[in-house]
């Protein structure tokens, strides 16, 4: 099952099964109802009785004043005790702040894997609760978002 959040850049498709968020995916299209105008309206949304208390919760975290997804409503992905780690890290950077790759692999206990955490921020399939668009270059740059720039701009833009 899947609940489509509309934004004015495109739509945030929220997966779900057994009652839990299992991926979300950024796109530029618009994959609720009524496809033609653009921004953040009840016809450019979709949510059934079963997946509408998890629209409800990412909607209030990118428009509201929720500072952090709950865990009960989705399982932390990462096969590996670094990958966990990491994104269990990540999880809990402030909402408005940002994190360099290096500092973000340093806090997950190894400074040298800098290269793995963007691997682990490419392949994210949580972006916004595992809030990967807050990763920027050691240089202040803001680097990549697998989705696009536009979106990681965006994202940045609505936590300040």
């Amino acid at each position: 099952m899947k609940a489509v959040l509309g934004t004015p850049i495109g739509s945030v498709i929220i997966y779900v099964k057994n009652d839990k968020i299992t991926k979300i995916k950024l796109t530029f299209q618009k994959e609720g109802w009524g496809a033609g105008r653009r921004g953040a309206n009840k016809n450019e949304n979709y949510y059934n009785s079963k997946t509408k208390k998890h629209f409800d919760i990412i909607y209030e975290y990118l428009f509201g004043d929720l500072p952090k997804i709950p865990k009960k409503i989705f399982d932390f992905p990462g096969e590996t005790a670094f990958a966990k780690k990491v994104y269990e890290t990540l999880y809990n950077t402030k909402k408005g702040s940002v994190i360099t790759y290096k500092e973000l692999a340093s806090k997950a206990g190894n400074p040298k894997a800098y290269r793995a955490v963007g691997n682990l921020m490419k392949n994210n399939p949580l972006p916004i609760i595992i809030p990967c668009h807050r990763v920027i270059k050691s240089d202040g740059s803001i680097g990549k978002f697998s989705p696009s720039i536009k979106w990681k701009k965006y994202l940045l833009d609505l936590e300040r």
